[in-house]
């Protein structure tokens, strides 16, 4: 009773009254009346009519009164399905009266699922009123531990239209209409929390505010968060799932997967990058082939000890971390100074990391359940497997590679060859002059070598860091680190890099190579090259670095960076006994007992079994005497670490969190002899956000481009990284730019080459956001979403439109954008919007997206200007040759202009020369209220001083800031006779964008001048004004 009645207090807080068990007094009146009770009755029939202690329940008023079935038939079926645990069944399935709790999974080995019922008509529902319904609305899959409770509207009412939920906050019942909430259903570990929050999603009324209430206990910080919600209202009807941030819808991904034909995809290494690529390159109907040239699959990634990355997972909720896309990305970023970290390529990394580690559980099968927190994380948030039994460790690289070499070998439609290198890229050159790979050359383990022709490649081959060869990439770009020791194989040579390079990828941050700081030396063999590595968990779990004169000298758990920098700092190098040659700097690890049971004793033992920690139980003493440095330093060192523990701060190092307390009068340590050593390179083939390896190209606007059919993944790439990869990024980063590259290189082959051309609303998904304030003008950025294909263009005209449209609560909410990307553009399309409230109800929908996720988008009408045309014209419009191009524009309404300028740049550039600036160029006019509303000057501006006889614009403002020089009040025939072409011709065309009154004015403005109307165009009113 204890515990149900401080759930339904917590709830009722949580909920702001929406869930009040002490409504019964008023549940008891409206069985009986429908007149309103008095008020009376209404200010006891709330919570705080009752005083809850530990030992005793107090009314405050003697009319009070309490109905715990809200909550009470939760929480006994998760004491029944409890119970069945304890009692030893593997798995359960608990069902009171459609509220659900399982353990384990269905006997077939799947996941359990629940229906959910579809509520009555509301023209039924007196008629069908107690009757179960027959259709369903989803079936939900439920894990182990999971429950789901369903409340609704269609079982039990009243009276006709009056629901048997009450809103306490009102003291009234809900009542039954189309816009009000049928149904809903909870999904939480706890069968308890899920009933009462169904119940209370119910009693606010509308789907938007059920939604809201939801969102509330989303929070990782409680114990039972929710982890999925179904709300329905008849209205439409509407039916709302909890979104996951970063997430596709199933129907949309499956759509997308029919625009396109099978395709033959090779993969070249066989780590995790490769792996998952192959997997997600297979679902989405490729045949594979993964080259691999060693003689078994893993890589580097089977080598992983710190564990995988990922925000917001359900393991994060479960432990009660809360943790979203704003802290991985910040942490990110701080790590990457440096060097070069793309936005839109780390902002997917991020987007996708729960993605990536529920796709590993789900569907590989690896136990990825336990958290720790590396140096440079805000938030615990690195996953790992959990210890065996008997407290053996289990390596995570090792064993997702175990699980992920078992899918390669499992799935049809995967070849694995291995010992077989890669030897040369196959390339073509296209008609535009870019290049495209049609396959590669390898050989075998037999010195043979082979063609391959495919579809795609995607290089998956890992980093440099094995490199020590005369001119190989480690000597042409950091020659000061070799010969430095490795934690890398062999084989981690840049193969791909190199090759990628050989065809004209554009390589970044090849400097740009991490060292690990904690190398393990062995004694017996001080100097080898490869070296065993010290997992994170060595600093994590409280051990601290010393000198070799017993003193600190670095928060040890700072970036990697930082930490290397450190010991190469202020550490001795190694000394050989018995020889005149020497190691790198290097340094001592301390744990005391409490670090090495928080390290795990059993992975210890292994280090110790090689000969890589010694152990002293002697104190201080014994420490000193193994460190070689007098005790006095060793307990002062201590000491002050000690202190420092208990303030929570050191000032000489600055460090915060401390995982162990080590003292002077702790009697057992172990210590390691570390060094930093070469880890991972940052750099490599640059990538987009969709894997696409791009290329530099000299064009107009610096635009980059990329090589047709080439994608890659992993180590081998750059530009996520930056100056210094955050630990636990390279698994995670393997996962999820290998199942982007899988899928987008197995969907190359689209069937329609120009996807927007039909005008049907087809998904898209989104690629990156760039705010674009400074650029385009307050409170803008530019959306770009993927087209199906990397090589598929929209196949709309310069000037053409599209739709865009989504779901808000339940409600279909659709808003129009002309693209600000060219129409030739490959693979994806730009839009630019405002984020504020001027923006439209269509603003909702786009803020909720996050990279990866998804919406609808058709090609609508537009001016349709045509690239070519006779001579020095650039444009056809209407069957007539411009050359003359007049861009009226109002308000928010710049977008079309923006492309068009663009597409006349790109003209100009084709064409090879500029013509005659006295009959041929743009003209821009271009009005606002004020001086804050103007969008795209910046860039205007810049394109005005490259082409200064050709690109001219005036800007008018109604509300001009002081010192202003340009148009004041509004734009009118004067304006136009002297800032744009003027008189019409037969080579010009006037195109106006703006508000629909702004353009509805200047078209009847411009007739009244003589234009003739096919020589301007309205999107308001695109056939007549």
């Amino acid at each position: 009773m204890k515990e149900v009645l401080s759930v339904a207090s917590t709830i009722n807080r949580m909920t702001r009254g929406a869930f009040d068990p002490a409504v019964l007094p008023l549940a008891q009146h409206y069985k009986r009346n429908t007149a309103p009770p008095s008020e009376e009755l209404v200010s006891y029939s709330k919570w705080s009519s009752f005083e809850i202690t530990d030992s005793a329940i107090t009314k405050k008023h003697a009319g009070a009164m309490m109905d715990l079935c809200g909550l009470a038939k939760g929480w006994a079926i998760d004491e029944m399905a409890k119970k069945l645990t304890d009692a030893g069944f593997p798995a359960s399935y608990v069902d009171w009266g459609g509220d659900i709790k399982v353990t384990g999974q269905h006997p077939a080995g799947r996941n359990w699922t629940a229906a959910v019922l579809e509520p009555h008509p509301l023209d039924a529902l007196e008629v069908q009123a107690g009757q179960v319904p027959k259709d369903h609305l989803a079936h939900v899959e439920l894990r182990c531990g999971q429950a789901i409770a369903t409340s609704g509207d269609y079982l039990q009412a009243l009276r006709t239209g009056v629901s048997h939920i009450l809103d306490a906050r009102k003291g009234s019942p809900m009542s039954i209409t189309a816009e009000s909430v049928a149904s809903s259903s909870v999904v939480t570990s706890s069968c308890m929390l899920a009933d009462a929050l169904a119940t209370a999603s119910m009693a606010v009324g509308s789907i938007k505010d059920a939604r809201q209430l939801l969102d509330n206990f989303r929070g990782a910080e409680l114990k039972d968060p929710v982890l999925d919600y179904l709300l329905y209202s008849r209205l439409g009807p509407r039916v709302v799932r909890l979104k996951n941030p970063g997430a596709e819808e199933k129907a949309h991904q499956e759509l997308r997967h029919e625009g396109h034909e099978e395709a033959h995809v090779v993969i070249v290494g066989g780590g995790l990058a490769g792996v998952s690529a192959a997997v997600e390159a297979v679902k989405a109907k490729a045949r594979v082939t993964l080259l691999e040239k060693e003689k078994d699959l893993g890589g580097n990634s089977a080598k992983a000890t710190s564990g995988i990355n990922a925000c917001g997972t359900r393991v994060q909720k479960a432990s009660g971390v809360s943790d979203d896309c704003r802290y991985l990305e910040r942490d990110t970023f701080v790590s990457a100074k440096g060097g070069t970290s793309d936005v839109g390529c780390v902002s997917m990394l991020c987007s996708k990391s729960a993605e990536a580690i529920h796709w590993l559980i789900d569907e590989l099968g690896v136990p990825l359940t336990q958290l720790s927190q590396l140096g440079g994380h805000a938030k615990k948030r690195t996953h790992r497997c959990p210890p065996k039994a008997d407290g053996t460790p289990v390596p995570v690289g090792y064993t997702i590679m175990q699980h992920a070499r078992a899918a390669a070998n499992a799935l049809p439609g995967i070849d694995v060859k291995t010992q077989c290198a890669m030897k040369q890229l196959l390339q073509r050159t296209c008609e535009d002059g870019s290049t495209e790979v049609y396959g590669v050359e390898y050989e075998d383990a037999q010195g043979e070598r082979h063609s391959l022709p495919c579809d795609a490649v995607i290089l998956t081959t890992g980093g440099f860091g094995f490199d020590k060869s005369e001119g190989g990439l480690m000597q042409q770009y950091r020659p000061d680190l070799v010969g430095v020791p490795t934690t890398n194989g062999s084989f981690a040579n840049g193969d791909g890099m190199k090759l990628g390079a050989e065809v004209g990828a554009s390589l970044i941050d090849m400097d740009k190579v991490q060292l690990h700081p904690t190398a393990l030396i062995d004694p017996k063999d001080p100097l080898a090259h490869t070296k065993y590595l010290g997992p994170e968990a060595l600093r994590g779990s409280g051990g601290i670095l010393l000198d070799q004169q017993g003193r600190r000298f670095v928060n040890e758990l700072d970036l990697r960076s930082v930490v290397s920098q450190a010991i190469l700092e202020h550490c001795e190098d190694y000394k050989v006994e018995g020889s005149t040659e020497k190691g790198r700097p290097w340094s001592w690890c301390v744990l005391n007992k409490e670090a090495q049971e928080k390290f795990g004793l059993p992975m210890l033992n292994f280090y110790r079994s090689q000969g890589l920690f010694e152990e002293t139980q002697n104190g201080t003493q014994g420490l000193a005497e193994l460190l070689g440095c007098p005790e006095e330093t060793i307990i002062e060192t201590l000491k002050t670490y000690s202190s420092a523990c208990d303030t929570k701060i050191c000032k000489n190092t600055g460090k915060t969190v401390f995982p162990s307390k080590l003292t002077e009068s702790d009697t057992s340590f172990v210590v390691a002899r570390i060094t930093p050593c070469i880890h991972y390179c940052m750099g490599g083939l640059e990538i987009s956000p969709a894997g696409e390896v791009l290329t530099r190209k000299d064009g107009a606007l610096g635009k980059r481009s990329k090589i047709h059919r080439l994608f890659a993944a992993g180590e081998c790439t750059g530009g996520v990284h930056g100056g210094n990869r955050l630990g636990g990024n390279s698994l995670l980063e393997c996962v999820v730019f290998g199942r982007i590259a899988g899928e987008k290189a197995a969907a190359v082959n689209q069937k329609e080459p120009g996807m927007l051309t039909k005008g049907a609303w087809l998904p898209v998904k989104l690629r990156e956001i760039r705010d674009t304030d400074e650029k385009y003008g307050h409170n803008t950025a530019v959306y770009r979403f993927e087209l199906h294909g990397s090589m598929q263009t929209t196949g709309l005209e310069v000037g053409r439109y599209v739709g865009i449209q989504g779901e808000v609560d339940g409600d279909t909410v659709t808003g129009f954008y002309s693209p600000i990307s060219r129409p030739e553009d490959s693979g994806v399309i730009d839009i630019l919007c405002r984020t504020d409230d001027k923006g439209g109800p269509i603003v909702g929908l786009l803020t909720s997206l996050q990279p990866g996720s998804s919406c609808m988008m058709a090609g609508m009408g537009g001016v349709k200007l045509k690239p070519g045309g006779c001579g020095d014209a650039l444009f056809t419009y209407l069957n007539r040759d411009i050359r003359k191009l007049s861009l009226l524009c109002g308000g928010t309404g710049l977008a079309p202009a923006v492309q068009i300028v663009r597409s006349w740049v790109k003209a100009v550039d084709a064409l090879g020369e500029l013509p005659d600036p006295k009959t041929s160029g743009v003209r821009i006019v271009y009005a606002a209220e004020s001086h804050g509303d103007l969008a795209f000057v910046s860039a205007l501006e810049g394109l005005k001083e490259r082409f200064p006889q050709h690109i001219k614009y005036y800007l008018v403002l109604n509300k001009p800031p002081r010192g202003w020089t340009m148009g004041v009040g509004f734009v009118d025939a004067e304006v136009i006779r002297q800032r744009l072409w003027f008189p019409a011709s037969e080579d010009h065309v006037c195109v106006m964008c703006g508000p629909p009154i702004f353009e509805k004015i200047m078209c009847s403005t411009l007739a009244k001048m003589g234009y003739d109307r096919e020589q301007y165009y309205s999107f308001a009113d695109p056939t007549e004004c």
